[in-house]
């Protein structure tokens, strides 16, 4: 669905593959915590406990904590960070955004409110990593999110490098991040058939009909 939203949006096609078994019982399940914070105090992310506060308040250190243990690297962590051009975040849920709603959700679409990374959050593009470098240059957009983990990637100088690439190169952008993103959906996955399957260039919306289609003939 996720690659689909993607490529629906004006984003890159993503090479997916199908047929991941599911776990079989929640010990195969990883623990609960891993995903990344938006603001300190940062979880551990990996450990038994990956919940848990770290004292480590660098929000480049978090980041990698997070995404080095899926043995990503920081191009793509850099790259996965662009999927923030999409969507939206609520301060009633997170707490994170400073408002409740801005001119670019008051109206929806869908629930209106939150606040969004960019002004067409509906549109993949590189226009988050664009914004984000106006904003360190001084011309910030107050009714745009930017989270410390979202500033960080041009402040720390290895992910800035890709940072400033994707604000020059769409392209570069898309090229990384679709294969950041199916590196991502792999993730300890297994396969049935053990390579996978592939599924024939379509339109993204009858991509996802086709694999349901070919789940169920399986059942």
């Amino acid at each position: 669905a996720s690659a689909c939203a993607i490529e629906t949006t004006g984003g890159p096609k993503i090479p997916m593959r199908y047929g991941r078994i599911d776990a079989e019982s929640d010990s195969a399940v990883p623990i609960e915590g891993r995903l990344p914070d938006g603001a300190a105090p940062f979880g551990q992310a990996d450990g038994s406990s990956p919940g848990s506060k770290s004292s480590d308040i660098s929000p480049a250190a978090h980041l990698r904590r997070v995404f080095y243990r899926m043995g990503l690297s920081d191009k793509e962590i850099v790259a996965l960070s662009g999927a923030h051009t999409l969507g939206r975040a609520y301060k009633d849920r997170s707490g994170l955004p400073q408002l409740s709603q801005t001119k670019y959700t008051d109206r929806g679409p869908g629930t209106p409110g939150g606040m969004s990374w960019t002004p067409e959050w509906l549109k993949f593009d590189n226009s988050y990593f664009l914004l984000l470098k106006e904003a360190k240059a001084g011309n910030p957009d107050p009714e745009l999110l930017r989270l410390i983990t979202d500033t960080i990637l041009f402040d720390d100088d290895e992910f800035a490098k890709f940072a400033e690439l994707y604000a020059e190169d769409e392209q570069a952008f898309f090229d990384d991040y679709a294969q950041a993103h199916a590196k991502l959906s792999e993730c300890g996955a297994t396969f049935d058939p053990p390579e996978g399957i592939s599924l024939p260039d379509m339109n993204p919306l009858r991509k996802v009909q086709q694999g349901k289609e070919y789940l169920l003939s399986l059942m």
